[in-house]
């Protein structure tokens, strides 16, 4: 059988356990990463803007050109000026600056080449677009009064556009400059026109010809005047909202986080979510039941009564010798594996979200897959393995511990998929989401008893050698079991690289939710055929028939293709076909679906409870992420329940997205890195308020005439400190809903 290089494959069990240890930089475990990569705009479109010519004298006007081209097929960008001013998707003009040193001067117009599409949303209206390059000539003066030197001229606080299925923003931070140098010497012959319409953009309030020309602009030496007012900022009535500097946005939300009110009744703020989430005893027993199923790999189920055969051999039928080598191997397995489960558990809030850690976990899960496959077998390098096996052949204690030690490392390829999904499902419904440095009881006791679940049979066959008849023999079964683990590998591997994708990229290109969905249906399909004999691989040994158990699980995966499928295809009218029940529904938020609810439900709080204050409604606030499955089964089965519906439709509703904010919640995108910002800064504020970091959570504030927020507990005598990811208790949640409503009025 063909083997990867050793060094490989001791970087891939590495690789393994990166995850769990590492932590997000700086001492905040909140703070964003830093970001240095260029912004996501110049991918789709390439921006030049230079002044004509370089150098003016004092009274002379230039021309600055902005050239915009769209670098890939579909990609357009925008007129500043659209022939329809309701046009969603446009280039904006705002704030260009005015100042003692140059003045943009009114007139700007749209070049040609624009073409137009009719609107879907509205009969008889067109957008307008440009398919190729578009240039626009800026006019700018230089007054009297401006100081010689060299200048950096910018578009102030305008923005450009470019769309496909989705629009990408160039904001002013990240526009480009030009530089234009004064030229110490008056110009000759200034023109009249342009000399008095610098003096009013420069002086708005003061009469045009009130002063001498050579006076024009603010006073002093040093003074320089306002930039030129931007837009009025729009609406957010369709629930999109404009972008706004990021020390504003922190500075609304610690205002709101300081008017909240609790109340009387004792205990924090209530998080409605039905049900009350799992307790600890319930959690432990989940963490055990992972670590036993674990067992039954092919990395590690064949190597249980090897191992107890050694202690038999060891000991001399001394029970007290068998006993003492059995607790030593298991211990040595609780700490290895324990450490790398509590690690998880710890860290997986943050990490899942990350790009890096989706990509390190798909391209993991992919190698894992393909080894499980049979195309190559990862081995320990030849130096590590020697030396361990030294160590053991000497026996004892010693030798006990590194035999432990081996096999914890070994068995990764097949304990680190189910570790890591307890880890993921545990982060994504725990309560205690609050990343401080000190560990937590319940991650400690979750890491361990996942650990000591799995390495339970050790001791317990050690001391009661007779149970080793009992155990089903090795065989073709486990070949089965492996390959059947490598399908579900690959498909883990899909889900993790699409996560990363949504993360990266404004709108998914590669690992779409069609093609994960497709490449699922595939795999259980393939997976069917396999388990009815209908092909084999490497590994397989000879199996003329097959046995009840087999074929059932064939059916199953069978049937999943076959209830995924009509998924895959379009109506005339652009949606896909949405299989009925649960299996679907969990699968689909699983999988991220790419439509977003941004454009119907606001993500300004403030404005939330703003218009609250006009409607006499509660606000009902939904922390949730781009990221979260949880998030997106709760918002696409329970919320449009009828009963639950009826409940929302009575409320202000917005949502706080804690990892990116959707492009689609703003009228214009202000880039991927001012959106994670953002995320972050609602993620501190759901911490800072409401002690927790967990998606999803559920609160409902009422705003008083006093100018403070309650945040509304139902009256039940039940602390109510906990949330579970899936609200399990729709009726329940209903009801919460429908208690808050009455509270509000």
């Amino acid at each position: 059988m063909p083997r990867l290089p050793r060094l490989l494959a001791l970087a891939v069990l590495a690789l393994s356990a990166a995850p769990a240890l590492a932590q997000p930089t700086g001492n905040d475990p909140f703070q964003p990463p830093k970001q240095k990569r260029q912004p996501a705009f110049y991918r789709y479109a390439n921006v030049s803007f230079e002044v004509v010519p370089a150098k003016a004298k004092r009274g002379e006007t230039v021309t600055a050109r902005l050239t915009v081209t769209p670098k890939q097929e579909g990609w357009v960008t925008y007129p500043f000026f659209p022939k329809d001013a309701e046009q969603s998707s446009k280039n904006t003009l705002a704030g260009l600056p005015a100042t003692k040193d140059f003045v943009f001067l009114p007139g700007t117009t749209d070049p040609p080449g624009v073409a137009e599409k009719p609107r879907p949303d509205a009969a008889g209206k067109t957008d307008q677009y440009y398919p190729k390059a578009a240039t626009w000539e800026f006019r700018i003066f230089v007054p009297p009064q401006a100081e010689p030197g060299k200048k950096t001229v910018n578009l102030g606080e305008s923005t450009l556009q470019v769309c496909r299925s989705v629009c990408v923003t160039l904001t002013r931070s990240e526009l480009p400059t030009a530089e234009l140098e004064v030229l110490d010497e008056p110009a000759t012959n200034p023109n009249p026109a342009d000399l008095a319409a610098a003096e009013k953009l420069l002086n708005p309030t003061r009469a045009p010809g009130a002063n001498p020309p050579a006076a024009i602009g603010p006073q002093g030496p040093n003074a320089v005047a306002p930039a030129q007012s931007p837009t009025a900022a729009p609406s957010t009535e369709d629930g999109r909202k404009p972008a706004k500097p990021l020390a504003d946005y922190e500075a609304e939300l610690e205002a709101i986080r300081k008017s909240l009110v609790l109340d009387d009744a004792p205990g924090g703020a209530s998080r409605a979510g039905g049900a009350p989430a799992e307790g600890l005893g319930a959690f432990l027993a989940t963490a055990a039941l992972w670590g036993l199923i674990s067992l039954v790999t092919p990395c590690v189920f064949p190597m249980i009564p090897i191992t107890v055969s050694i202690f038999l051999k060891q000991a001399d039928g001394s029970l007290r010798e068998r006993l003492k080598l059995a607790g030593v191997y298991s211990l040595t397995i609780i700490t290895v594996l324990g450490f790398s489960a509590f690690a998880l558990l710890k860290f997986m809030a943050v990490l899942a979200a990350h790009p890096a850690t989706n990509i390190a976990l798909g391209v993991l899960f992919f190698v894992l897959a393909l080894s499980l496959f049979g195309m190559y077998e990862l081995t320990l390098p030849n130096s590590l393995a020697r030396r361990l096996q030294s160590k053991q052949a000497k026996g004892g204690v010693v030798g006990t511990v590194f035999g432990a030690l081996a096999f914890t490392v070994i068995s990764f390829t097949c304990v680190a998929p189910f570790l890591g999904g307890f880890a993921g499902i545990s982060a994504a419904s725990a309560a205690e989401g609050n990343l401080i440095a000190v560990p937590s009881t319940r991650e400690v006791l979750g890491g361990l008893a996942f650990a000591t679940a799995f390495a339970a049979p050790f001791f317990v066959l050690a001391l009661v050698p007779g149970l080793l008849k009992a155990l089903p023999r090795s065989g073709g079964w486990l070949d089965s079991v492996k390959v059947v683990m490598g399908f579900l590998e690959l498909a883990a591997a899909l889900k993790f690289l699409r996560t990363a994708e949504l993360r990266l990229l404004p709108s998914p290109e590669y690992f779409t939710y069609d093609l994960v969905l497709a490449g699922w249906v595939a795999i259980a399909a393939a997976c069917g055929l396999y388990l009815l004999n209908l092909y084999r691989l490497p590994h397989d040994e000879e199996r003329p028939n097959i046995g009840v158990p087999r074929l059932l699980f064939a059916a199953a995966f069978l049937g999943l293709a076959v209830y995924l499928a009509p998924a895959l295809v379009k109506t005339h009218e652009g949606k896909h076909p949405r299989p009925s029940g649960a299996v679907y529904a969990w699968v689909e938020a699983f999988l991220l679906p790419e439509h977003v609810a941004a454009a119907e439900i606001g993500t300004d709080l403030r404005e939330a409870i703003n218009q609250a204050r006009k409607t006499n409604k509660p606000v009902f606030v939904d922390f949730t992420g781009v990221t979260c499955t949880n998030c997106k089964y709760n918002e696409s089965v329970v919320f449009t329940r009828p009963e639950v519906k009826a409940h929302l439709d009575g409320f202000e509703q917005v949502q706080l997205y804690t990892d990116e904010v959707p492009s689609a919640a703003y009228r214009a995108d202000p880039g991927q890195r001012q959106r994670v910002d953002e995320a972050y800064a609602n993620r501190n504020f759901q911490i800072d308020a409401f002690g927790t970091s967990a998606l999803p959570t559920y609160l409902v504030l009422i705003p008083r005439t006093d100018g403070t927020v309650r945040v509304f507990r139902e009256q039940t005598g039940e602390k109510r400190d906990r949330i579970e990811g899936k609200i399990n208790t729709p009726a329940d949640f209903a009801a919460f809903l429908r208690a808050a409503l009455a509270a509000a009025r």
